[in-house]
């Protein structure tokens, strides 16, 4: 057996890094990548998600769409410039070089079909072959990309290599050993949040399929349970508290835990784990709709597809009422869902998702939602995305135009952290959130407290929002409302009157600011191709901190028939 191919050690594993890290910045690293002949995989391998014929089509018509973003796909889109990950339009060249999008080319089983997605792949092998040309960070070979490329191809292997002209299968075999042992030098090791754990999915597939990675599925999986250790928190919630983090990251235990059971090896306890706490948490952010709940990056994704991965989850714990861990609260009272953000921001390993909107919270009447959050542009990149991450663009209070945290230019977010508390409190009559945070005492001088009230009846929301310290202050308290919901304001300003698309009426009072109505936006989230900009509204709840700072009640009661 080859030292490459041997299971690390945590000494023989930091040299293997160290000296790869040399050798890619001399330009050599692709000598360190050849491989043993592989031979095809003689298993099917699971995927996270199904194929879509749609997406597939348009692909191979030349149109790439993905991140909110489309592009001709003209010549060989590789290597020109070797992106980073930190890049301009970074988030769709991530999708291509991952080459998660065969799954939906695969669905399209015919010659020609298979003739352009061969000739991709082909194209790939020829401009990044060795990695010799690739800058150290290139995102084409970081961790959790080239996972999802050996896990894609190591999938549609055969599918690729039907009526495939003489030596492709063999170019494609050998250019999948090089990848696999750069991941031997990289999973677990880059710091990527979500990512590392990518990573080592990739390897743990590599060594249930190839027969020389085959040692490496010992490491790799004690590797994988310690990052999920970290990545899965106590009560099932993702680390960086993103519902769609904690989405993909269930969908690809699934997968793995399936191909597990198909080439007959003992499942890891850490990925059943994972699973049977995941699943519990991620009915927590659904709507009655189906749809996630817009906090931290996700918006709602299809109802159907996510009604699939948790049904192959086999997991039947129901939603639990709170995540103290993941930093939420749920309040299921008749018809009416509460959910509210009550955490602090996420590790720095995993805030690349958070957005700064402490207390913001959604509502919904059975399959209607009426208080919402603006939700996550796909486009990582830009003024859009900036913006969906602001305080300003959910349902909770922003003091002086100002974030809550500090968001900084690299999207992380920078020392100014909100630091929250929360006490929950239930009666036979209602439930109730007591609610703090110091995102503004370092900056502004001033606490934020919010109070949220719900009667069990479900008819009666009710919140109360004080701030404490310096004066002078300009405070929003906002509303973003459902696309679907139509509003309109009393002439003297004092109520709003809500009607839902099921016929539900509803008033919100307030006593202590200005009540206006304004635009907004709301990112519905459900193509993967492009952006969902709806227009919508929000009520806005306006004043000004005094000397004894300011307190505002405000009440969202439904109308009901006499």
């Amino acid at each position: 057996m080859d030292a490459d191919y041997a299971p690390p050690n945590a000494l023989w594993a930091s040299l293997r890094h160290g000296t790869a890290s040399v050798a890619r910045g001399l330009g050599a690293y692709g000598l360190l990548l050849k491989s043993q002949s592989l031979q095809a995989p003689g298993h099917a391998i699971a995927r996270p998600f199904p194929g879509d014929a749609e997406r597939g089509r348009a692909l191979l018509s030349g149109s790439f769409g993905f991140g909110g973003e489309t592009h001709r796909l003209e010549g060989s889109p590789w290597g020109k410039d070797h992106p980073t990950s930190h890049d301009a339009g970074s988030a769709w060249q991530t999708a291509l070089h991952c080459f998660d999008w065969l799954d939906d080319v695969a669905v399209i089983d015919n010659a020609p079909a298979k003739r352009q997605a061969r000739a991709l792949v082909n194209d790939w092998i020829t401009s990044q072959s060795g990695m010799s040309r690739a800058p150290i960070g290139a995102l084409a070979w970081r961790g959790d990309v080239t996972a999802r490329r050996v896990w894609a191809w190591a999938a549609h292997s055969r599918y690729l290599c039907d009526g495939a002209e003489p030596g492709f299968s063999g170019r494609l075999l050998e250019s999948l050993g090089g990848q696999i042992l750069h991941l031997t030098r990289v999973a677990g090791r880059e710091d990527l949040g979500p990512g590392r754990a990518t990573g080592l999915i990739g390897l743990a597939i590599a060594s249930l399929v190839f027969e020389p990675f085959r040692r490496w599925q010992e490491p790799t999986v004690a590797l994988l349970s310690r990052e999920l250790s970290n990545a899965v928190l106590a009560d099932g919630a993702h680390a960086s508290r993103s519902p769609a983090v904690q989405f993909h990251c269930l969908a690809d235990m699934i997968a793995l835990r399936t191909l597990y059971r198909d080439v007959q090896e003992p499942l890891p306890a850490c990925i059943q784990s994972a699973i049977d706490r995941m699943a519990p948490a991620m009915r927590f952010f659904r709507h009655a709709d189906g749809g996630l709940a817009h906090f931290n990056g996700a918006s709602e994704g299809k109802a159907e597809v996510i009604d699939t991965i948790l049904s192959l989850s086999e997991a039947r714990g129901r939603p639990p009422r709170r995540l103290p861990h993941g930093g939420y609260e749920r309040i299921s009272a008749g018809k009416l869902l509460l959910l509210a953000d009550v955490g602090a921001a996420a590790p720095a390993r995993y805030d690349g998702w958070m957005h700064a909107a402490p207390f913001a919270f959604e509502a919904s009447w059975g399959p209607d939602r009426l208080i919402v959050n603006c939700g996550a542009a796909l486009k990582g990149e830009g003024p859009w995305a900036a913006a969906q991450r602001s305080t300003a663009a959910h349902s909770t209070l922003a003091l002086a135009d100002t974030n809550a945290s500090e968001i900084g230019p690299d999207g992380r977010f920078g020392a100014r952290r909100a630091a929250t508390t929360v006490t929950r409190n239930e009666s036979e009559e209602a439930v109730w959130l007591d609610l703090e945070h110091d995102g503004y005492r370092d900056n502004l001088g001033t606490l934020y407290r919010r109070r949220l009230y719900v009667d069990l009846a479900g008819n009666d929301l009710r919140g109360e929002d004080s701030l404490e310290g310096a004066e002078g202050k300009p405070f929003a308290i906002r509303f973003h409302l459902h696309p679907k919901i139509q509003v309109s304001l009393l002439s003297n300003h004092s109520a709003a009157l809500l009607r839902t698309p099921s016929g539900a009426g509803w008033r919100l009072r307030a006593a202590g600011a200005d009540m206006t109505l304004s635009d907004s936006v709301y990112f519905a989230g459900q193509s993967i191709a492009a952006d969902e900009v709806k227009r919508t509204q929000q009520i806005i709840l306006t004043g000004v901190t005094g000397p004894e700072g300011a307190t505002v009640k405000w009440a969202l009661q439904r109308e009901t028939k006499r």
